[in-house]
């Protein structure tokens, strides 16, 4: 699927509001705009501590796999949010949203060498937005699916 590239207004917002976070590196988590309304979070070496689910070494831990689909998901909402005409007119930097849930369903052991999850946005309101994900392993396994809804707080007009 060819998404259409996300407008450099965007992408400029979006990296200079959220690109500087220390939580996704420290991680070991890496961030790929998708398109407007998706994303990915990439964890492509996970390390012994992040390992550990089900009480095996070769499984990625539950935890991981919730913090990256809140990365994904979250990420995704804020493309779509910031591709709306009105943040033209707001100021980016004043952006802010919230989980409010994440449901996650773990479907099989996420083994494997490196893992990607997918974010994309089902329904954005003005005020509440639904996403869904998709954690998969290095050879394309869904691992786990999530949904999620999360509150936008819009900043005031800068004008």
């Amino acid at each position: 699927m060819n998404l259409p590239p996300l407008p450099a207004h965007v992408v400029d917002a979006f990296w200079e509001r959220w690109g500087g976070g220390t939580f996704l590196g420290a991680q070991g988590l890496e961030l790929e705009l998708a398109g407007e309304g998706r994303a990915i979070i990439h964890l492509r070496s996970p390390s012994a501590t992040q390992r550990g689910g089900g009480g095996s070494d070769a499984v990625l831990n539950g935890g991981v796999i919730a913090y990256m689909f809140d990365g994904a998901l979250g990420s995704a909402i804020t493309t779509a949010s910031l591709a709306r005409p009105e943040m033209r007119e707001i100021d980016p930097l004043a952006y802010a949203q919230s989980t409010i849930n994440l449901d996650i369903t773990y479907v099989r052991a996420a083994t494997g060498a490196h893992f990607a999850a997918h974010g994309k946005v089902v329904n954005a309101g003005r005020n509440v937005t639904f996403a869904e994900g998709e954690l998969l392993d290095d050879q394309g396994r869904v691992c786990a699916t999530a949904k999620g809804i999360w509150r936008v707080f819009w900043p005031r007009r800068t004008t």
